[in-house]
Order: C-alpha cells, then sequence, then structure tokens
C-alpha cells in the first residue's frame, strides 16, 4: 500500500482518464469507462486486503493477474460486493456497466448508445434517479430545463459513471488512509455512499 499522497495522485490521474473519455466515441467511453471502474475496484480490494492485515503485497498480486481469481470485472464486482465493500445497488449498476462494455466491445458493427438495447441497459441503471435528483436538488436545475426523458443515453450514462466513479474512489482514500478500521468499516457500509 502506498502513502495517502501516492494514493491521491494516482486517483487524480484515474479521474482524468476518466473525464478525458466522454470525448472519446461512445464505444471508446464504454471501454474506457469500464476500465476505470475495473481498475478502481482493484484498488478497492487490494486496500481491503493489505488494511491493517500487513498481508504481503507479492502473495495477494498473482490474485488479480493472468487467471487469477480476480482477474476479471465481473469477479472483481462480485467479491467486493461479498466483502461489503459496496452495496447491492452498486454491484449491480457496475455489473450492467460491463455488460454495456460487453456490447460495445464484441461487435463487429458499429453500436451507439442509440442502440435500443444499450438504451435500455442505461434506463436500468439504479443510481439515474439519485444522480438527477441531486443535480436537481443543488442546482435548482428542473426549473426550465429537461427532464431525465429527454436527455441521450450517454449523457444519462456519463452522469451515472461520474457519481459512481467518485463514490468509489472515496472508499478507497477511506480504506488507505490511516484512520481507524472501525471508521473504514462504517463508512464503507453505508448504503448511499
Amino acid at each position: 500500500m502506498g502513502s495517502t499522497q501516492e494514493t491521491m495522485e494516482a486517483l487524480t490521474r484515474e479521474t482524468k482518464c476518466l473525464f478525458g473519455a466522454f470525448e472519446e466515441s461512445d464505444r471508446g467511453l464504454a471501454l474506457v469507462v469500464a476500465e476505470f471502474f475495473d481498475v478502481t475496484l482493484e484498488r478497492l480490494l487490494r486496500a481491503r486486503f493489505s488494511s491493517a492485515l500487513e498481508k504481503q503485497p507479492k502473495l495477494i498480486k498473482p490474485l488479480f493477474e493472468g487467471f487469477g481469481p480476480l482477474s476479471t470485472f465481473s469477479s472483481k464486482i462480485s467479491v467486493s460486493y461479498a466483502s461489503d465493500l459496496i452495496q447491492d445497488w452498486m454491484a449491480s449498476e457496475l455489473h450492467v456497466i460491463r455488460r454495456i462494455r460487453n456490447e460495445f466491445a464484441h461487435s463487429l458493427e458499429s453500436k451507439t448508445f442509440l442502440d435500443p438495447k444499450i438504451s435500455r441497459m442505461v434506463d436500468n441503471l439504479a443510481s439515474l434517479a439519485q444522480a438527477v435528483e441531486r443535480i436537481e436538488k443543488t442546482s435548482g436545475w428542473k426549473k426550465g430545463k429537461p427532464k431525465t426523458s429527454d436527455m441521450t443515453t450517454r449523457y444519462k450514462f456519463v452522469m451515472v459513471c461520474v457519481r459512481t466513479g467518485a463514490l468509489l474512489q472515496s472508499r478507497v482514500a477511506v480504506l488507505e488512509s490511516h484512520g481507524l478500521e472501525e471508521m473504514k468499516r462504517i463508512f464503507t457500509s453505508k448504503p448511499y455512499l
């Protein structure tokens, strides 16, 4: 586990990559976003494994490499959920993002967020309503502005990814901090965080 400064620098660099993906094609956006979450979940799991347990990194590293049990995005989501690092809504969200990534990555045809199947998956993202509600509360956005149904599917996807990404990165920062283990556990178990 690195220093707090190193962690913050890495999280900042990764956030810039996420925001850079918003300039990509639809396919590029889906692929970069999924990789961002894959990397962030790996950081979260490594922080949990190392936190206060003083586990040797050389013994943990193979879990995430090659055919290791945590080498896939799907397995990282499932183990993060099983070990109470993320709540059910976030696990469901990340699995939908993974499926969206797969739709783009495993198609010879050029797909976009206008594709009906992808659009339905985005509309089913659990935190979309929460993200819109938060924006409406903090910015007065509702008055005279478009409704959720008027937003593009790509915009909805970006909103959810920014919110979920920020929450996941805050968990990494907390777990990698030098705070009390009980406080870390309480923070990661909050259903709204």
